[in-house]
């Protein structure tokens, strides 16, 4: 059986793992599939799951595990005095944050905005494209400074639109997310 066709060229065929002729276990050694939490996971035993073990095995599934390194939970614990519209005062947070595996910049701002929903909130494509009007421009290879100086100015676009419109800061991303959705529709 020929493989598939892609930009004109045919690709090898298909090679299913009965047909193999060497040791078909060797592939365990290159298993590099979310290390740490696979590890954790594989060694639940026979104790009841509770829900933090749901959750860990569909963060895991989906590949959204993100294990923040010991400096990096202090940095994201200091946020908790920053005042709203001081945002830019975590700015070396945020740099800390962006360095870990797993993290770019709208799961730092989830982080952030957890911890301290006074001062910062999410940042994703549907709330960007709200405030905006235009879709969102950065990608996983945007630099780091690049990152942190949007959601810095995407933050001082919330402050103004909570004044303006009247509307509690706390709220404003998911009431952002909704109105787009409903709004503008699908991204």
């Amino acid at each position: 059986m020929r493989g598939a066709t892609f930009w004109g060229m045919e690709a090898p065929p298909m090679t299913r793992a009965e047909e193999w002729k060497g040791p078909l276990a060797a592939f365990i050694d290159h298993y590099r599939y979310q290390a740490d939490l696979t590890a954790d996971l594989d060694t639940l035993g026979s104790a009841p799951f509770t829900q933090d073990v749901i959750n860990e095995i569909v963060l895991w599934k989906v590949n959204r595990y993100a294990k923040l390194s010991p400096s990096g939970l202090e940095a994201l614990n200091s946020v908790t005095a920053i005042q709203p519209k001081a945002h830019r005062t975590a700015a070396a947070v945020l740099a800390a944050l962006l360095r870990e595996s797993g993290v770019d910049i709208a799961m730092a701002s989830t982080f952030l905005r957890f911890r301290n929903k006074k001062a910062f909130q999410i940042i994703d494509r549907h709330a960007y494209r709200a405030i905006y009007g235009k879709d969102y421009p950065l990608h996983a290879s945007s630099s780091d400074a690049d990152k942190i100086e949007l959601y810095f100015l995407y933050l001082d676009e919330l402050y103004a639109l909570a004044d303006s419109k009247q509307i509690n800061f706390q709220i404003l991303d998911r009431v952002l997310y909704v109105f787009d959705k409903q709004i503008n529709g699908k991204l």
